[in-house]
């Protein structure tokens, strides 16, 4: 083997035509090929990868502004249903005070209305019963005239029928009395 790397060599170094390229001159035939594959590989990347991988990145651009605009649309939604629940409830709030104010009146005027009814019966019913009292009172003082009257005038005729002395007659009127 030695043999026919010697041979190679010598023979190389005899032919006078061939020149040993040095490392800064390059060959002209492989940068030729060189340049005609980067740009075939160029021509082909751009049509069947670039292509797709930037619509890819356009369509998932897109995507993303619209998740992004979307979410603001949603965010603006949130805040003013945050600001009409709000309200809401400031209205109700101030609804119920005011119906809770309006019961308390009312319940108010009821009870006012209650006592002066409740006075107003009790009065009339005083009222009643100092004037069935008083006709009580006059029927009673009228029935104790009349006994009076008839007893003065039996005790009178009693006294007349028998007319005795002062003893007798005080005698007579007491014992009348306890009878009566």
């Amino acid at each position: 083997m030695a043999k026919t790397h010697d041979t190679v060599a010598s023979v190389v170094h005899e032919d006078p035509h061939h020149e040993e390229p040095g490392v800064l001159s390059p060959d002209t035939t492989m940068v030729l090929l060189t340049w005609v594959t980067f740009f075939l590989l160029l021509t082909v990347l751009h049509k069947f990868a670039w292509k797709p991988i930037l619509a890819a990145l356009d369509s998932r651009e897109e995507a993303i502004r619209k998740s992004v605009e979307s979410a603001e649309h949603i965010e603006a939604q949130m805040a003013r249903l945050e600001e009409t629940r709000q309200e809401i409830i400031n209205k109700t709030e101030t609804t119920s005070q005011q119906m809770i104010a309006e019961a308390r009146q009312a319940a108010e005027q009821a009870a006012k209305s209650v006592q002066a009814k409740a006075r107003e019966e009790a009065r009339i019913i005083m009222e009643n019963a100092q004037r069935d009292l008083k006709e009580d009172f006059d029927r009673a003082q009228a029935d104790l005239k009349q006994q009076s009257a008839d007893l003065a005038v039996k005790l009178a005729s009693k006294l007349l029928e028998e007319n005795l002395d002062a003893k007798k007659n005080e005698k007579i009127v007491k014992q009348y009395l306890k009878d009566w």
